[in-house]
Parts: C-alpha cells; sequence; structure tokens
C-alpha cells in the first residue's frame, strides 16, 4: 500500500503479527530484495518492508538526504502506531537503518546490519565518491536501466554472485532492470555513501543491540565491519564463509537463522 508523508508516497508491505521487523534493501533493491529470508522464519514477526526514495513502486519523489528519508521514516512508523522497531538493512539499507538508529535512538530496540558501512570518514573521500555518484546518476539516465544494470551487477563486489542458481540470478536481474532511472539518479545523488553524513564518531553513542553480518569473501566489508565492531558499545559480528556482499542471497537459510536467533534473544 502507499503511505504519504509531506507530499511523498512511499510504497509500504506489511504482513504477520510480534515484533516489528523492518527490513530496508539496498541499492537497485526493493520490497522483494527478502522474500526467500522471511519464508525461512519460523518465529512470527510483523514484518514491514518499505521501497527506499527513488526504488521500486516508491519510485522518482525527488532527491532526499539521508536525514530528510530518516524525518519521513519516523513519521511513518507513527502512522503505523509503531512505537519501537527493529531494523535490518543491507548496504544502502544498512547504511539508512544505521542513520536512523543514531538520529531516532529512542525508537530502535535493535539493529541488524547485513554488508553496511558508517559512511567515509574523510572529506576528501566523500568529495570523491560524491563526484563518481554523480557520473553513476547521470550514466543511469543516459545510458537507460539495462546498460546500466549490466555494468552494475558485473562490479567486482558482487563478483560472487556468479554462484548464484540461474533462477536466482534471473530474479535478481528482473529487480533490478524493474527500477526507474530517474529515481536511481536521484537516490545516487541524495543517499550515496559520499553524500550522508560520516557516522564514525557517533557510533559510540549507538544504545541498541547490533548484529553485524559480513561474508568472508567479502573483503572490503569484512575490514569495515572489523572497525565498527571495534567503535559499538553493543555489536555480536558475524562472518558467513562461501558468501560475498549479498549473504541473504548467496547463503539464504543460515542468513535467516541468525537474524531469527538474534531477534528472540
Amino acid at each position: 500500500m502507499y503511505k504519504t508523508i509531506r507530499g511523498r508516497k512511499y510504497w509500504i508491505e506489511e504482513e504477520g503479527e510480534g515484533p516489528v521487523l523492518l527490513m530496508l534493501h539496498g541499492f537497485t533493491g526493493s520490497t522483494l530484495t527478502f522474500e526467500e529470508i522471511i519464508e525461512q522464519f519460523h518465529t512470527s514477526f510483523r514484518v514491514v518492508r518499505i521501497d527506499l526514495p527513488g526504488h521500486a513502486r516508491t519510485g522518482a519523489i525527488g532527491v532526499l538526504t539521508m536525514e530528510q528519508f530518516c524525518r519521513d521514516l519516523k513519521d511513518l512508523l507513527k502512522q503505523m502506531n509503531v512505537d519501537k522497531v527493529n531494523l535490518l538493512g543491507y548496504s544502502m539499507g544498512g547504511r539508512t537503518a544505521l542513520s536512523f538508529s543514531i538520529l531516532y535512538p529512542e525508537l530502535v530496540d535493535k539493529l541488524i546490519l547485513e554488508s553496511a558501512s558508517a559512511g567515509l570518514q574523510s572529506s576528501e573521500d566523500q568529495l570523491a565518491r560524491q563526484a563518481k555518484d554523480e557520473g553513476l546518476a547521470r550514466k543511469v539516465v543516459e545510458e537507460g536501466i539495462e546498460s546500466f544494470i549490466t555494468m552494475w551487477e558485473n562490479i567486482p563486489l558482487f563478483r560472487t554472485q556468479v554462484d548464484l542458481s540461474a533462477e536466482a540470478k534471473l530474479k535478481l536481474r528482473e529487480e533490478r532492470t524493474k527500477q526507474n532511472p530517474q529515481g536511481l539518479s536521484e537516490s545516487l545523488v541524495g543517499m550515496g555513501t559520499g553524500k550522508q553524513p560520516s557516522w564514525w564518531d557517533r557510533l559510540g553513542t549507538v544504545s541498541a543491540d547490533v548484529l553485524l553480518i559480513t561474508g568472508a569473501e567479502d573483503h572490503k566489508f569484512h575490514r569495515i565491519n572489523k572497525h565498527m565492531t571495534k567503535e559499538l558499545p553493543d555489536a555480536k559480528w558475524v562472518t558467513i564463509d562461501n558468501a560475498g556482499h549479498t549473504v541473504h542471497l548467496e547463503e539464504p537459510r543460515i542468513f535467516a537463522k541468525i537474524v531469527e536467533d538474534f531477534m528472540i534473544q
């Protein structure tokens, strides 16, 4: 269903009863991202999924900063009578979940971050990444979604996805190619890694119980999460063998069990 806040329409899906688990997808993802994970749960949760700004059925709603979206999310949860939430975010969704936890700590109980970061630490790195993302934003609009996704799915970060089944690859390709080019462009410009605040100096203020999940083959995010574990007051870090950046796709059963165990402990 669509819910409107400040004139912006967000696509939200909700199912089940129990503790609220809000799931946030990554760049080029949608509410379909965690479909298989939800099917693996043996415990009942009130699962809420949202298409993030620029993505899928939410689509192009204008350039929003991370802080602006988090404010919209806070008010959307209020509309839905959710007082406290457990957050699960993958990649960009992980950055968003962490941002929300830092901006609105009183609303977050547990925080699960899959292949996520706290942003970039230096202004030089931020500016360089902004320039890169602005280039990608132009590329997706100028060259179209098919060309962009072919480029995107072949970046080194996703190299381990070659081992996915043919069916999983097809589903992933379909999810990605159904995106709106203008929407993805807005997402890169407004909520890209270089544009969001660096939260490294604020990790010590996170009050939620935190679970970090990375794939052993994702060396970049293994290093990042090793660093984050040292800065977060109450964090558990799990590394999954034979998986890269998309643990939820590459090892769905293991991923679902780890998430479920953390939710009910």
